[in-house]
């Protein structure tokens, strides 16, 4: 797989004793990828540990009842951020961010979701019974914090934004980057809050920009093993693999077409693209309505080309916004 060293594993294999059982638990994996001086995009396609991985019994409001749980809010932390991942029926692939505050006030065997967050695939309200019986997953997100921490060489800070390292996120279909400061915070400008622990959630990606010299990033962690919700927005969104697989347009289905959720085929100027790192520098990549994808300046098709890298971020924009669409799991 390009750019990307995912050693696959089976973590456990025992032989139980008195009855001979066999018992594995998840694929876990591992990438690096080399940071340089300028411009690079950055895609986290693994996971943390789920922290739980059962059945939710029923839904009442905003709160998830969990198989198992007496206490559920105790195994979180003030200071984490985290969300529920849906592995059945109608719902699956789909996530909820966690309410942590009402969780642990909570204190008994629910998970309450925040359902005024904008990382959720779907409605809370629209739930209804769709998880009744079905396994869930609750993890931990990544942060700032998370991806510094993960750096050969940590990030460099300065009072300076001229002088320090960035990362870069859309927001809003605008891209809006967070400097390291030489106190080791993470602040925006225009803001004195540190955003250390600002989520890096799953399938999102984000631009790096160093001010010098290259870092190894190492990232740890189990292999997605389900269908994976992919909303996406009309507005400008940096988008990041889900699973730690090298995919091309043509595997996304990216085709144009005349529905109300479709991709939209046509010039440099209004047909859907993809914006892609190479060299420091974003290249554009765009759908023709003959369904070919033509990088600027060259007539080649690159539609079955690995555009999308699972370590990197691509920088996507579509006419139309799809909040339906799923991958499906590629293995």
């Amino acid at each position: 797989m390009k750019k990307l060293n995912v050693t696959l594993a089976i973590l456990v294999a025992a032989v139980m004793a008195g009855n001979a059982e066999t018992v594995t638990s998840d694929i876990v994996g591992y990438q690096t990828k080399t940071l340089n001086a300028g411009l690079n995009s950055l895609g986290l396609p693994l996971l943390k540990a789920d922290i739980v991985k059962t059945a939710a019994t029923s839904v009442s409001g905003n709160s998830v009842s969990l198989t198992g749980e007496t206490n559920f809010g105790a195994k979180l932390s003030t200071a984490k951020n985290y969300y529920v991942e849906v592995y059945g029926g109608t719902s699956k692939g789909d996530r909820f961010d966690v309410d942590v505050a009402a969780t642990i006030s909570a204190a008994n065997g629910s998970v309450v979701l925040n359902a005024t967050s904008g990382n959720n695939t779907m409605p809370v309200a629209s739930i209804g019974t769709t998880l009744n019986g079905q396994v869930v997953a609750v993890r931990e997100h990544y942060t700032i914090a998370d991806f510094d921490a993960m750096l050969s060489t940590a990030a460099t800070g300065s009072a300076s934004i001229a002088t320090s390292d960035a990362i870069g996120f859309t927001e809003a279909g605008a891209i809006v980057f967070y400097n390291k400061k030489a106190d080791g915070t993470w602040k925006k400008v225009g803001s004195s809050a540190d955003f250390s622990a600002k989520i890096i959630p799953p399938g999102v990606g984000v631009f790096v920009k160093k001010y010098t010299g290259t870092s190894t990033l190492t990232q740890v962690g189990t292999v997605r093993d389900n269908d994976f919700s992919r909303p996406y927005s009309s507005e400008l969104t940096l988008m990041a693999a889900a699973y730690p697989v090298d995919v091309t347009p043509s595997n996304l289905a990216i085709a144009p077409g005349a529905g109300a959720t479709d991709w939209t085929g046509g010039t440099v100027a209004t047909g859907d693209y993809v914006s892609v790192v190479e060299s420091g520098a974003l290249v554009k990549y765009t759908l023709k309505t003959d369904g070919k994808i033509n990088k600027v300046g060259n007539s080649s098709d690159f539609k079955d080309s690995n555009l999308f890298v699972a370590s990197d971020a691509q920088l996507v924009k579509r006419a139309k916004a799809n909040a339906d669409a799923v991958l499906t799991k590629p293995y």
